[in-house]
């Protein structure tokens, strides 16, 4: 539904696009030179649950699909994706009056959860369209305050694809003397397999990761956590995980991005942070592909309603934009270099 919905936007604004084989959509808008291309990409999955069983009595059993925190599940409103079409249920838990002491010692865990669709047992389940397998996801539930603060679930990552079109807008009145591609990546997280693929087949000059970083909030202080809502996009440095999945980004294009963003005032910020995004995957295809990443402060993350502030997301708009409208071919072919 969500790379449907993106690439008809694409495709309405008279961008060349294609969905490959694994799911990427990708559009391009030509410049005046072939030889050179910006890639930026926003990846189109969310974190979610998936049908691990369906029991007898009815109730499904699940596993998470992402980095999904289970504490954050009991009573949260879910969607199955079914073979029939949506189907609506709840997260259940052991009701709070019938806990015992030892439950209460116990770390909450997904076996301890389930999914309730209201049917009476699985033959009626199955009627629904519901096999396993199917995906779940977080109930809509977007609403917006009106001092500019916004409230959904999956802000990671539609915030960075709202961002893409709002540079595509932009883009069409102006050409490039490079090639555009305004990408939609699948399966970011669960490793950026989507984006590794993507950027093979484009080859890149060089590239620009738009997503979301988990900011400050009553509980996530720094070091933990240094992105503040309502300071600007972060410009990072490096991420990475335990497993060593991340990225070194592009010192020359971070202080490129920092000095056009100094030059038409818009506000900043630099971190490193414990994770990995699509630039984990897209910096080392080809011969090696320069890298920096973008990142929307938003509380909450990952969990069924995330928070972020309008506007920065308009900054980190105006931000890529900018950065777009300096580079020449020279500047490009300069930001390419590591060194």
């Amino acid at each position: 539904m969500v790379a449907n919905a993106f690439s008809q936007k694409l495709s309405s604004a008279g961008l060349d696009v294609h969905t490959d084989n694994l799911g990427n959509v990708i559009g391009r808008i030509p410049g005046s030179a072939s030889n050179a291309s910006v890639m930026l990409a926003a990846h189109l999955d969310e974190v979610g649950l998936v049908v691990q069983y369906i029991e007898e009595s009815g109730f499904l059993r699940f596993d998470t699909n992402g980095m999904v925190d289970v504490r954050v599940l009991p009573g949260t409103a879910v969607v199955v994706d079914a073979s029939t079409g949506p189907r609506n249920g709840i997260v259940g838990v052991k009701p709070s009056h019938l806990v015992t002491e030892e439950d209460r010692k116990r770390t909450l865990c997904a076996a301890d959860l389930w999914i309730d669709v209201g049917a009476d047992d699985r033959a009626q389940v199955l009627e629904l369209g519901i096999q396993i397998g199917d995906p779940i996801a977080y109930r809509p539930n977007f609403f917006a305050a009106t001092n500019g603060y916004l409230f959904s679930k999956s802000l990671d990552n539609r915030i960075g694809l709202a961002i893409l079109l709002d540079v595509m807008r932009r883009a069409q009145s102006i050409k490039f003397p490079f090639d555009l591609y305004l990408v939609g990546t699948v399966q970011e997280e669960i490793g950026g397999r989507g984006a590794k693929v993507a950027a093979e087949a484009i080859s890149p000059t060089i590239a620009i990761v738009v997503d979301t970083v988990s900011a400050t909030d009553a509980a996530a202080r720094p070091p933990q956590a240094t992105a503040e809502i309502g300071k600007g996009p972060v410009i990072r440095t490096l991420d990475f995980r335990d497993s060593n999945q991340g990225t070194v980004y592009s010192k020359k294009l971070r202080t490129f991005l920092m000095s056009v963003a100094s030059e038409h005032s818009l506000p900043h910020q630099l971190d490193i942070f414990r994770t990995w995004t699509d630039a984990s995957t897209i910096h080392v295809t080809g011969g090696g592909v320069a890298m920096q990443g973008l990142f929307v402060p938003r509380r909450y993350s990952h969990s069924p309603t995330e928070l972020a502030h309008i506007q920065d997301i308009q900054v980190t708009a105006d931000l890529i934009w900018e950065f777009l409208r300096a580079i020449t071919l020279e500047t490009l072919a300069d930001l390419a270099r590591r060194f």
